[in-house]
């Protein structure tokens, strides 16, 4: 028995080994994972060859390996195809490894089928949360295989393989938390070239607006004078040009001034129903005018702490941007509801054209705009307000289907 166990610990060695070289070297974003020719997939494969060529035998009749491992990675972190590559990937090397293909196939199937919903689960939790999740999932496959043997009246394979399965487990709960670990590293590392990037606009919106918006003040002011003359209508059309490039101007100065500004005002309690009512109130005539219709769904007496002009500002921008996405003769469709986790969730969504995966990370970014005459400060200035109240806005989009904003508050205690 002490034989079996120290086969299957430096099982443990080469797998712990061979992912620690993957974090370490390779270090993919989770959308490359989930493509069969990520490095990811590779890495999972050499581990399955390894362990299904290499069981552990107990007794000469039973035989052990870590395959269930690579097939619960492939699901958790390469996504669908990932894993059904790695379960085809078993099949065959189970063909040639002398295993009983017909069993493999069964059990596996009803696996690969189960973590389908289990790696929903997963990603909804912290990382105590995903280790209690796929603890109690795994936890079925030894706790089934026991009671069989129990029936059998193999108490002594029963102790194995209850001995065996929390090595198995052990080794897969040190994957998660090496994996998740490193996923938390990238996150802080793009966070601290983001907040760079955010601190070189604050200097240099502090440095430089108000010196720009006096002088641009003067001109406004002149050719606003100059339009009580007799002109032509061709003059009087292109000092009309002229004022709304400067007033545009005028607005993109007020988001930068809006970056560098420090938050020093007493946060307030907000009826944010009430609030949400307003913005929409505020931008139903934007809306008609575009032949759009916006449906609301939002529960009663959601409350939050925050400053009222600034969530305001948020909520118009995103659901402007909403509209013009459209274009024309669309729907808007606006929710918000408190969750479970103390937060409120507030869901701007339309049928408009849609973001690809390239433009939903470069938005919010400071310059980046999908608009022909946008600057992407709009967003940033979005992203830093609901940051500064604890919260969080995602995006999700496809293309040529529509696009939805969600945004994350902490909800009043």
């Amino acid at each position: 028995m002490w034989e079996s166990i120290q086969s299957m610990c430096l099982h443990v060695v080469f797998i712990l080994f061979t992912i620690l070289i993957y974090q370490v070297f390779f270090n993919e974003r989770e959308e490359k994972r989930k493509k069969i020719r990520s490095k990811f997939f590779l890495f999972m494969l050499i581990i399955l060859i390894f362990t299904m060529s290499q069981p552990v035998y107990h007794f000469e009749i039973y035989k052990y390996d870590f395959k269930a491992i690579v097939i619960i990675l492939s699901f958790l972190y390469g996504g669908k195809r990932a894993g059904f590559a790695s379960f085809l990937a078993l099949l065959v090397i189970g063909y040639f490894t002398d295993q009983k293909l017909l069993i493999l196939l069964g059990n596996y199937t009803v696996f690969s089928l189960l973590l389908l919903p289990v790696s929903n689960w997963f990603h909804k939790y912290r990382i105590k949360g995903k280790v209690i999740v796929i603890s109690l999932f795994y936890m079925t496959i030894p706790i089934t295989r026991a009671i069989f043997l129990q029936l059998k009246g193999d108490t002594r394979e029963t102790f194995f393989e209850l001995s065996s399965s929390l090595i198995i487990l052990a080794t897969l709960i040190a994957i998660i938390y090496l994996i998740e670990n490193m996923n938390e590293q990238i996150k802080m590392k793009q966070e601290l070239i983001r907040t760079e990037k955010m601190n070189v606009v604050s200097q240099l919106a502090a440095s430089v607006a108000h010196e720009i918006r006096n002088p641009m003040t003067s001109v406004r002011g002149f050719m606003q004078l100059m339009q009580k003359e007799d002109l032509t209508k061709e003059q009087q059309l292109y000092i009309s040009i002229s004022i709304e490039e400067l007033d545009r101007a005028q607005e993109i100065i007020n988001q930068y001034l809006a970056l560098a500004k420090p938050q020093t005002e007493q946060y307030e309690t907000i009826d944010l129903t009430s609030l949400i009512q307003q913005s929409i109130d505020v931008m139903h005539s934007y809306a008609i005018l575009n032949s759009i219709h916006i449906t609301q769904e939002v529960e009663p007496s959601l409350k939050i702490e925050g400053l009222k002009l600034e969530i305001q500002q948020v909520l118009i921008n995103i659901i402007k941007n909403a509209i013009e996405a459209i274009r024309s003769e669309g729907e808007i469709w606006i929710s918000a509801a408190k969750n479970s986790n103390g937060f409120i969730s507030i869901q701007i969504k339309d049928n408009g054209v849609g973001l690809s995966e390239v433009q939903i990370k470069k938005l919010g970014s400071p310059y980046y705009s999908t608009k022909e005459k946008g600057t992407g400060l709009g967003l940033t200035v979005c992203h830093q307000i609901v940051k500064q109240m604890g919260g969080q806005i995602t995006i999700k989009s496809e293309l040529k289907k529509g696009t939805c904003f969600t945004i994350n508050l902490p909800s009043k205690k």
